[in-house]
């Protein structure tokens, strides 16, 4: 699938539910329905489903164990004949974990290639520091429900520097128990780099969650973003994500992406002109 031909408004992390996947369909057409065109299906992974028993098992069969434990990907070419011209539809797994480690036993799983994106969300602040510095991820998310991380200004910069990219999930702005931490988390990305590398994704689980795409760039105002870094965080900086994490994927030397200045222009329908270019 070529990514550089996308088009449209992203949504990169919608929660599979494997029990209800006639939920799923209907989620990905109200999506499609508010002009969502790439999307990418999220399936959750515990740190806790890697341990193994080294006293019991040879290096060898503790790798195929946790090979076997990584969830196979949704069926994702029945998907995407579903909804052929319509989304253009990728994988993604997000590894909860708190303990660095644990990074080792994934990364070398061959079951983890077969997920086009992947996302961290660490469980400890050790697993934040490691995911800044060194991880070979694409995407980190500060999930609300964890403990409270403390995110400095030196780390961001870190993983940006890295080509990491940062999340926030409107579902948590949504959930009265987890939208102060994620708006301050929100404003931390302001803070400390002007929300560069920053994505807006639903997280959601259930079409009542769904917002429309300029409802979220208003919702963004509360989030330290203006109206053109809105805007790119589910526009450009989605595509930006997905295009290092096929460069990852192909074991490819990281590419370079110029970002022209961003301007706001009185004359188009939205108010909002974005000027890129793209060297691969």
């Amino acid at each position: 699938m070529d990514i550089r031909q996308s088009t449209g408004f992203y949504d990169l992390c919608v929660n599979v539910q494997e029990s209800n996947v006639q939920n799923l369909h209907f989620i990905l057409s109200k999506l499609y329905e508010y002009g969502f065109r790439t999307v990418a299906l999220n399936t959750n992974l515990d740190e806790s489903v890697l341990v193994t028993d080294r006293k019991k098992k040879k290096k060898n069969d503790e790798g195929e164990a946790s090979q076997n434990t990584i969830p196979e990907t949704v069926d994702i070419e029945s998907i995407r004949k579903q909804f052929d011209g319509k989304l253009k539809v990728f994988n993604r797994i997000t590894f909860l974990c708190a303990d660095p480690a644990k990074t080792h036993i994934l990364n070398h799983c061959p079951a983890l290639k077969k997920y086009d994106l992947y996302a961290f969300a660490p469980k400890s602040q050790n697993a934040l520091q490691f995911a800044c510095t060194q991880l070979n991820a694409d995407l980190i998310t500060l999930r609300p429900s964890f403990v409270t991380m403390k995110l400095n200004k030196k780390l961001y910069e870190q993983a940006i520097e890295r080509g990491i990219h940062f999340e926030i999930q409107y579902a948590d702005l949504l959930n009265v128990q987890s939208r102060k931490l994620a708006i301050h988390y929100s404003h931390l990305f302001h803070t400390y780099g002007k929300s560069k590398n920053v994505i807006l994704s639903s997280g959601c689980n259930n079409i009542r969650t769904i917002r429309n795409p300029y409802d979220l760039i208003n919702l963004s105002c509360l989030l330290g973003l203006n109206e053109v870094k809105a805007k790119a965080s589910v526009l450009h900086q989605c595509k930006k994500l997905l295009l290092k994490a096929e460069r990852r994927r192909r074991g490819k030397a990281a590419f370079i992406i110029e970002e022209q200045e961003e301007t706001i222009s009185d004359t188009n329908e939205d108010n909002i002109r974005i000027s890129k270019r793209l060297k691969l």
